[in-house]
């Protein structure tokens, strides 16, 4: 409030000034015929200051972003309220102050409106510089915001990576004490070491792994949830197709899985949970299908940001060749999710339109359990 307050205060000091020059140069033409009255000194600067503020809202409202038609008719608008404001204000309001200039001359549409359109032209170019000028600032200190931001993440980033590759290097050091104890208990060790590694290499939100290394993480994952449940989770985890080469966003589809081991009931070994991963080298996109039954009973507290999270960022890095359909019962869960584009050095043959946006022809409700 105190900041528009301020603003305020400045615009109206401005004008004073403005006006106070403008009266100035009018009594330094004319120094013999000049009286100075309160009322010119306002009014004849009032239309100018209307069309001045009406320009900056047009601009505020259709420049950014662009939109020509909308732009273009408020434009001819703002000129058609400053003829009128004009035609008030010098043939009804100044016949009622003392204004100098001498008395207004004959009322001609056209030659009046020539006059205001030259009125109206420099004002509402004064106005675009100040709207500009108003938004170069705001962008410079959005970006000088981001970059502040920016620094505070990879410090805070770097700081965070103290204790994890502290525990990463304990856990190795546990897996040599605990090998000629338990070969189960290192191998839950190590894998839980690999698990924390590959999850530190992924930083960069930017940049693509091979989708081998994800397939690694998975099958991790999944082994440590084992042994944290004795072995007894029903989960089947398939990979159809040639891994090589192929390239996706980190996390994705840990994410995904982590979901299911979470939220489902994988205990049912009648009704297992499914992880299928299929990669087509020749059309150029990998499909990940997942289903669960739901757990019975009280259900674990859900954010929902994982899955929020993975939306952003399909939309961020594949944008339209990414396609994600989730369909949810009572009693089950199913996931599909396809992401072109997953080899950059060949052209994609799959046509996206087939299936899209929910493709009923790959992902249907009777085609679960999977095989």
């Amino acid at each position: 409030m105190k900041k528009n307050h301020r603003i305020i205060l400045f615009h109206v000091i401005f004008w004073l000034v403005y006006m106070l020059i403008s009266t100035l140069i009018e009594f330094a033409l004319n120094p013999k015929d000049y009286a100075f009255s309160i009322g010119d000194f306002f009014f004849s600067q009032f239309a100018n200051i209307c069309t001045f503020y009406l320009c900056i809202f047009v601009f505020a409202k259709y420049v950014s972003p662009l939109k020509i038609i909308p732009l273009i008719i408020a434009i001819i608008a703002v000129y058609l309220f400053s003829y009128v404001h004009w035609f008030v204000t010098a043939y009804h309001i100044r016949p009622l102050i003392k204004a100098n200039g001498g008395p207004t001359t004959t009322f001609h549409v056209w030659t009046f409106a020539i006059a205001v359109l030259w009125l109206y032209i420099k004002y509402s170019f004064f106005a675009f510089g100040y709207y500009y000028s108003n938004e170069t600032i705001k962008h410079q200190k959005r970006l000088r915001i981001i970059e502040k931001e920016k620094h505070h993440a990879e410090y805070a980033f770097l700081r965070a990576q103290i204790n994890p590759h502290f525990l990463n290097n304990t856990l190795n050091f546990f897996y040599a004490k605990s090998l000629p104890l338990s070969s189960e208990l290192a191998d839950g060790i190590m894998t839980l070491s690999e698990i924390m590694h590959y999850s530190l290499k992924q930083d960069r939100e930017d940049e693509t792994t091979l989708i081998e290394e994800e397939i690694a993480h998975i099958r991790n994952v999944i082994n440590i949830n084992q042994l944290r449940f004795n072995h007894e989770l029903q989960v089947l985890f398939e990979v159809n197709g040639r891994t090589a080469n192929a390239r996706i966003i980190p996390l994705i589809l840990i994410t995904i899985v982590e979901n299911v081991l979470k939220h489902g009931n994988c205990t049912d070994e009648s009704n297992p949970a499914k992880i299928i991963l299929n990669i087509s080298e020749e059309e150029g996109y990998v499909q990940l299908k997942t289903y669960n039954a739901k757990k019975k009973g009280p259900k674990e507290l859900s954010s929902g940001i994982g899955m929020e999270n993975i939306r952003k960022r399909l939309s961020h890095h594949y944008g339209k060749d990414s396609q994600l359909c989730i369909q949810e019962t009572e009693t089950d869960y199913t996931l599909e999710m396809i992401l072109f584009q997953i080899y950059h050095n060949k052209a994609t043959a799959y046509n996206t339109s087939k299936h899209s946006p929910l493709f009923p022809a790959v992902l249907t409700k009777p085609q679960y359990p999977l095989p």
